[in-house]
């Protein structure tokens, strides 16, 4: 049953719905935070600028890590 968790991310507010639990929604956010402000202490570049450019760099270890673990193979 998906419920609204409130989480901070790089210093705003977010009211997120979601069915995972509180804690993990929560780390999640304290996760994209750090990732957020490290881009944004070692660049300078605005908020916006920095939030999306975290978002790249997720996905591309997202991706890379799924298309890791598509190509092991099977061990049957």
């Amino acid at each position: 049953m998906e419920k609204i968790v409130n989480v901070e991310i790089a210093g705003r507010t977010y009211y997120l719905g979601t069915e995972e639990d509180e804690e993990y929604a929560k780390n999640l956010a304290d996760f994209v935070s750090a990732r957020i402000l490290e881009i944004k202490r070692s660049s300078g570049a605005s908020s916006l600028d920095c939030a999306t450019i975290a978002a790249f760099q997720l996905a591309d270890e997202l991706h890379k890590a799924l298309s890791k673990k598509d190509s092991k193979p099977s061990s049957r």
